[in-house]
């Protein structure tokens, strides 16, 4: 339980960090070429992989959901004072939809992350630096790509609301959900090592991220 917890913890420290990140990074690109188009490629190549990961989950999740797919963007666009990495065009739908859709990339994402970790620690792969080197990598990518933007999680709060509502409701009349213990799968060997593997791995891109923010404060100040 406490690796698990920590795992996400460490998720969110890495969504706080992930943002000033990519506008820290622009500015530095522009800094040194002076150019927006240089910016943007410098940005696209960084972070393309996932990107690719992030637009995917989007569009997939919208066409399982029956929801119309338009325009998919890979190349990153300067927005205000921030970098938008990629789009996709999704028609209009109901809430519900719309929520799932925009949370797809940190659900696929968190999914990806543990099914590459089980995958590795059950098949005993970390004996192997090239392994341990794709994993970090894998890691930093998704990691730093995974999270929805404002614009993604549009409708999220009144749908949270109407969640909270029909709880209320279905408590007040009586209805109540199985018990369920989450302890009988987190105890379990097999999964306390892969979220104590990735609750290590996840230091790589927290790290990455920190020392990039922290040595760049100065230029993001200027």
């Amino acid at each position: 339980m406490l690796f698990f917890t920590l795992f996400f913890i460490e998720l969110f420290i890495l969504f706080l960090l992930s943002r000033r990140l990519t506008r820290i990074l622009s500015q530095l690109f522009y800094h040194i070429s002076k150019s927006q188009q240089v910016t943007i490629t410098a940005i696209a190549i960084l972070f393309f992989p996932g990107t690719l990961i992030h637009e995917f989950a989007h569009a997939l999740s919208a066409g399982l959901l029956g929801v119309h797919v338009g325009t998919i963007e890979f190349m990153p666009k300067i927005d205000g004072d921030r970098v938008k990495l990629g789009s996709v065009q999704i028609a209009h739908t109901d809430p519900i939809r719309r929520f799932i859709i925009g949370a797809a990339p940190f659900f696929l994402g968190t999914t990806l992350l543990i099914s590459l970790l089980f995958y590795f620690v059950q098949n005993q792969l970390f004996n192997n630096y090239l392994f341990v080197i794709f994993v970090g990598y894998a890691i930093f990518e998704i990691g730093n790509t995974m999270f929805s933007s404002k614009k993604d999680m549009e409708g999220a709060i009144e749908l949270f609301i109407a969640i909270i509502l029909i709880i209320i409701i279905f408590y007040l009349l009586g209805v109540r959900l199985p018990a369920i213990n989450p302890n009988a799968i987190l105890s379990q060997p097999l999964v306390q090592e892969v979220f104590q593997r990735g609750s290590v791995f996840l230091l790589v891109p927290l790290g990455i991220d920190g020392f990039i923010i922290l040595l760049l404060k100065p230029l993001h100040k200027n």
